[in-house]
């Protein structure tokens, strides 16, 4: 019971910073404007990648706890309509869960480019507490301004949905950001953030990532509201990358998050 009790104080507090990827985790969630981000499915859905078909494997372990660890499933394929793309998300443990299913698209016109997502989100707590479930809408829309400069928005939860339990509803978060990223002369990528959540303050996000040697680049990124430092690797060839990032929240500590995106 005690830890149960601890447990749904943390949540709040890493809700409020949580992204999925650990390339967008290392570089302090500021992902609202990172063209081709393979894991845009959880961020800006008009980002998605446009590349090539892809699959995604992702894992993080909140401050060393078992019980809340992220993992993550993703399929993005372009087709001549559009980008569709799949996501299976599960975070928690036995006490208390989060489970999502997410299927987003993406199309563009020129320089401009529109994403949907439709998420099913259930909530689940150990023992007689209950579940609920909720289905909810984000949008997201991003423009190539340059050959360099990217802006993207997008608003998280539009239903303003809520879960379904017996006797009471929980609201699901609520959000709206805007991004701006920058390339540096093929070598080196600035990413900014401003997000605004319903329960919180503004949260201002930023990261960089900088080419070490060919194909591999080094990330750091840094978060308010709460204050995070983030600091990870990348390595990528054609048919696949690996991504490793570790978070340091001012508080309860660190979080350490791996993902692997295999390129078909």
């Amino acid at each position: 019971a005690v830890f149960f009790f601890l447990l749904i104080q943390v949540l709040p507090v890493t809700q409020a910073q949580v992204g999925i990827g650990a390339r967008g985790i290392a570089l302090g969630n500021a992902t609202t404007a990172l063209e081709n981000y393979e894991w845009a499915i959880y961020g800006n859905p008009a980002l998605l990648s446009s590349t090539q078909k892809s699959i995604g494997f992702y894992g993080l372990r909140y401050y060393g706890l078992a019980e809340i660890t992220d993992i993550s499933a993703t399929l993005s394929v372009p087709t001549n309509w559009g980008v569709a793309a799949l996501a299976f998300h599960r975070y928690g443990g036995d006490i208390y869960s989060e489970t999502r299913i997410r299927v987003g698209y993406k199309n563009e016109w020129e320089r401009f480019n529109m994403g949907l997502l439709v998420n099913y989100n259930h909530l689940s707590f150990g023992g007689d507490y209950g579940s609920g479930g909720a289905l909810t809408v984000d949008v997201g829309i991003a423009a190539q301004l340059s050959e360099n400069l990217w802006l993207g928005a997008k608003s998280v939860n539009i239903t303003q949905s809520v879960y379904q339990f017996q006797g009471y509803d929980e609201g699901l978060y609520q959000d709206l950001s805007i991004g701006m990223s920058y390339h540096l002369a093929e070598k080196a990528l600035f990413s900014v953030d401003l997000v605004k959540d319903v329960r919180f303050p503004v949260s201002w996000r930023g990261g960089v990532e900088i080419e070490i040697v060919e194909a591999l680049v080094g990330r750091v990124g840094v978060s308010t509201e709460p204050i995070t430092y983030s600091y990870g690797l990348g390595y990528a060839r054609e048919a696949w990358s690996i991504n490793l990032a570790v978070q340091q929240h001012e508080v309860l500590g660190t979080s350490p998050g791996l993902d692997i995106i295999l390129r078909l």
